[in-house]
């Protein structure tokens, strides 16, 4: 596999099939903007024909993706990776003639509500964030509209009244406090620093950050400013007490999976109730047959929107889709398995499968079937935007780890797929059927059945494992000693 480092950009390109190379690209790779979060995320993924020597270039797109880093859920909202806490409010004010110098700056409006200027974004925008109004530092809610005009209420510098136009609530941004960031690959088992370009067996990306307590920031800006204000911009990350601990890395290995081991951990008693673990938006319907998607586990249900069946591929390009539905154990097939993963197939205008996209969580750390059989209550939530919002673990969590995949691959026919995910020396074999149909592999070393639905029966004769059936799934895990 081909990777190259450079601009904050990470491309990687990987074996395909006989035509074409996988080119999967990345963002964030580099820490340069105080005024959002820039975690590592996903960019966009494609193919790129074998003749062809530029691997920025993408030949057929699958996916432009703008926001699929996972967020934790703290205290009703989402906060890490690209959000922030909801509660800024960014104000125009035109001409306002506030400088860095009166950032920390402390004002009230006329209702009484005390606000901190956060930012100064140009000579017209204001960044401000009410004090808490919660119990307590780990319970913070905060006032997000000002009422009338903001009058000052320290005396450090000559403050006028700021009279503003337009006011809207947004995230409070940088929430998260990056601790490092780091490129490595590997060739021949030997790990290497990636500064520009590698031919490697594999690549990670390692990150690790901490999400900033918001009802922290603004005490610790005031408390910090400077005896004659700042003289640019301050980091918010930089300011504030943190509250969750995140440690990341996304490893890409030479068939173009991606996997995500995470972990996060919290470190103040805030309350962390839900982990997603993966998410990713709307692939590009490239075949022109529509995008179709296989929810397994996941009993049939109805909406205002229609009736919706993902025990079978269900075209998530047309029209209907469920506007707004979290699935808790009501809709699992067995009260005691959650869903785990999702498989999305690009249809030609014939119905024919040309290509399929999975993603899941791996039966690893807190992601075993006996831990998440407890840790889960809510585990899908679906909406109109079509972008998949699986959940890993729910309720109170305190410190979760798991590893999540991304991969793309061949069906290997049509009405059923069989796709390998290949981690620290095992591989998990997924079969999936729609109908009367059956799948054969050869047998390498050891294999275990981890499960399966009623529908499905496989048989292992002379070296080759069959999986057969009308409709379901079988699950096997593969060693090779």
């Amino acid at each position: 596999m081909l990777v190259c480092n450079t601009k904050g950009f990470l491309v990687v390109r990987t074996e395909f099939n006989n035509d074409f190379y996988l080119i999967q690209k990345f963002r964030g790779i580099d820490n340069s903007s105080l005024l959002y979060n820039n975690p590592v995320d996903f960019m966009e993924s494609g193919l790129m024909y074998k003749y062809k020597s530029d691997y920025w270039h993408i030949d057929i797109p699958f996916a432009l993706n703008t926001d699929e880093a996972v967020p934790a859920f703290v205290n009703g909202e989402f906060i890490g990776a690209n959000h922030g806490c909801h509660c800024a409010i960014e104000v125009y004010a035109p001409k306002h003639g506030k400088s860095f110098a009166d950032i920390g700056s402390l004002w009230k409006d006329e209702q009484g509500v005390q606000f901190t200027l956060l930012q100064v974004y140009d000579e017209d925008y204001l960044l401000f964030a009410s004090e808490n109004q919660g119990k307590s530092l780990v319970d913070y809610t905060f006032v997000k509209t000002i009422n009338g005009k903001l009058i000052p209420m320290d005396s450090f510098s000559e403050q006028t009244v700021i009279v503003f136009k337009e006011q809207k609530t947004v995230d409070l941004c940088r929430s998260i406090r990056n601790k490092s960031k780091k490129v490595v690959a590997f060739i021949d088992g030997q790990e290497r620093n990636l500064k520009r370009e590698f031919e490697c067996d594999y690549v990670e990306i390692r990150e690790e950050y901490d999400i900033i307590n918001p009802a922290t920031v603004a005490v610790s800006l005031r408390k910090s400013r400077p005896t004659n204000g700042y003289d640019k911009q301050p980091d918010l990350a930089d300011y504030g007490e943190a509250m969750l601990s995140c440690r990341l890395v996304y490893r890409i290995v030479e068939d173009g999976t991606i996997f995500t081991i995470f972990d996060y951990k919290k470190l103040m008693d805030v309350k962390f109730e839900r982990f997603m673990g993966a998410m990713y938006q709307e692939k590009l319907d490239v075949y022109n047959g529509g995008i179709w998607r296989y929810v397994p586990k996941i009993l049939p249900f109805e909406t205002n929107e229609g009736y919706f069946d993902f025990l079978q591929p269900t075209n998530i390009s047309s029209e209907a889709f469920p506007n707004n539905i979290t699935l808790t154990r009501d809709f699992f097939e067995d009260n005691g398995s959650p869903c785990e993963r999702v498989v999305d197939y690009f249809r030609d205008k014939d119905g024919r499968d040309k290509l399929s996209f999975a993603c899941g969580f791996l039966p690893v750390y807190d992601g075993q079937a006996e831990i998440r059989e407890k840790q889960v209550e809510n585990v899908l939530h679906l909406k109109y935007t079509r972008k998949y919002y699986p959940t890993f673990a729910d309720g109170d969590l305190q410190h979760i780890k798991g590893v999540s995949y991304k991969k793309y691959f061949i069906p290997m026919q049509d009405k059923a797929s069989f796709y390998i995910v290949p981690f620290n020396g095992k591989k998990y074999i997924y079969v999936d059927i729609f109908a009367k149909n059956k799948i054969t592999f050869p047998l390498v070393g050891r294999i275990e059945l981890l499960e399966k639905s009623n529908g499905v029966e496989y048989l292992i004769e002379n070296d080759t494992v069959t999986v057969s059936g009308e409709t379901g799934f079988a699950v096997f895990v593969q060693q090779n000693n």
